[in-house]
């Protein structure tokens, strides 16, 4: 049990896997859009279930009554947080949620582990959570910037190389585990901290810097730009997502 914890970094799956075998409190941040779309979905009353695999995700949607998310301007629910507050009405607010990276990540998630979903939409809140609940529970936070495929710029397009389980640096997800991290009081390592200067300096050009990142360029590619405006609105919502069950609820 430590007694002063502290606010570290790290990356993807691997990292994750890491902080959770050592217990840490962990925080996943996969800013373009998954992290984005599930603190609008929570905003909205929604519950979500993360899967990575369709097929075992649209058996349990079957099995529980849920909801299904798809293709982004074509299904009711998708990875645009748009598509969640469009619903808001809704009476079904249980929706599985496919991703190839955010919802990975929320699967590795086990009974008793802590862990919420962040982005820059809830920075402020849960950054004073990770202080609240390390003191409590006398664990470290690790925060998990999600990482994406890496991508090739040719000059007219966006292309991802589709390598499964390659995941690379992410301007988006840097920028948001630095806000979090911002709101932070506990000390931090220097990897953690220079994550936190770095979304400081760029705080004023977050829309800019995300619409500029290759995920942003290929959003936009796509005609999702409104997808990437409201992933880089800062403390936008008072609202934290937990990871419980298999599920991701509102903490209480």
């Amino acid at each position: 049990m430590k007694k002063n914890p502290c606010v570290q970094l790290d990356w993807g799956i691997d990292g994750l896997q890491l902080a959770l075998g050592n217990h840490d409190i962990v925080v996943i941040v996969d800013t373009l859009r998954f992290s984005t779309a599930i603190v609008t979905a929570i905003m909205n009353g929604f519950t979500i279930y993360p899967f990575s695999d369709k097929k075992k995700g649209m058996d349990y949607a079957h099995e529980i009554g849920a909801e299904i998310s798809g293709k982004s301007g074509e299904a009711k629910y998708s990875l645009s947080p748009s598509s969640f507050i469009n619903a808001a009405d809704k009476e079904n607010k249980k929706v599985v949620v496919f991703s190839p990276n955010g919802a990975a990540c929320a699967e590795l998630v086990r009974e008793h582990d802590i862990a919420y979903i962040g982005c820059l939409l809830n920075a402020k809140v849960l950054g004073k959570q990770i202080d609240e609940v390390a003191i409590e529970k006398k664990k470290n936070i690790t925060i998990i910037a999600a990482g994406e495929q890496r991508a090739i710029d040719t000059g007219e397009r966006i292309v991802y190389e589709l390598k499964e389980a390659q995941r690379v640096f992410a301007v988006e997800d840097y920028l948001g585990a630095g806000a979090i991290i911002s709101y932070s009081r506990l000390k931090k390592t220097p990897a953690a901290e220079v994550c936190e200067l770095a979304f400081r300096a760029a705080q004023d050009r977050l829309k800019d810097l995300m619409l500029k990142s290759f995920s942003g360029k290929y959003l936009v590619q796509h005609s999702l730009t409104k997808d990437v405006e409201h992933a880089a609105q800062l403390n936008q919502y008072d609202i934290i997502p937990i990871i419980r069950e298999g599920k991701i609820e509102c903490l209480s």
